[in-house]
């Protein structure tokens, strides 16, 4: 079951795509710093790509040979949101090393407390549980586990402390 689902207007989403280009286009000619330039052109780049693939999919995808698959001229086509388990049923199937899985087990085993799971769940609950989350969601999850399950105390600090600090100094300066 996907997490939700959403019908695009291809004319609107070309729309959209335009109207965002436009304004990095103008952000483009104000900007004197390459650095902050270079990011900008990236993301009109990958804009442009993406609106190709609407404009193709609004005007020829019907009419080309070599997609008989897109059997129907359409306005509009829904799509779905994966849940981390659709994610790593992917990433496992394409690289065979069971990494989604793993993270998916990872995070079912590491939380204590959340609003997915019971006291009264097995394992096996927990882990459908944590599979029908968003993806981006298990792995930040997985990411704090892994900071959890690391060894401490052996005084370094951590980035966020170090920031953390920084940020207090800078504060006290101004």
């Amino acid at each position: 079951m996907p997490l939700r689902t959403q019908t695009y207007d291809l004319d609107e989403e070309v729309q959209r795509l335009e109207d965002r280009i436009g304004e990095l286009d103008d952000i483009l000619e104000q900007i004197d710093d390459n650095s902050a330039a270079a990011q900008f052109r990236a993301e009109r780049t990958g804009l442009e790509s993406a609106l190709e693939g609407v404009r193709w999919a609004r005007d020829h995808a019907f009419d080309a040979d070599w997609t008989p698959q897109w059997d129907a001229d359409v306005d509009e086509v829904t799509l779905a949101g994966l849940t981390a388990g659709d994610t790593a049923e992917i990433e496992d199937g394409l690289n065979g090393g069971g990494s989604g899985a793993a993270r998916i087990y990872q995070v079912a085993k590491g939380t204590v407390e959340a609003p997915y799971i019971d006291d009264g769940m097995g394992e096996d609950k927990r882990i459908g549980a944590v599979s029908q989350l968003p993806d981006s969601y298990v792995r930040w999850a997985e990411a704090r586990i892994n900071e959890l399950s690391g060894v401490g105390g052996n005084a370094e600090r951590s980035y966020s402390e170090l920031y953390q600090e920084m940020q207090a100094a800078n504060s006290t300066q101004e």
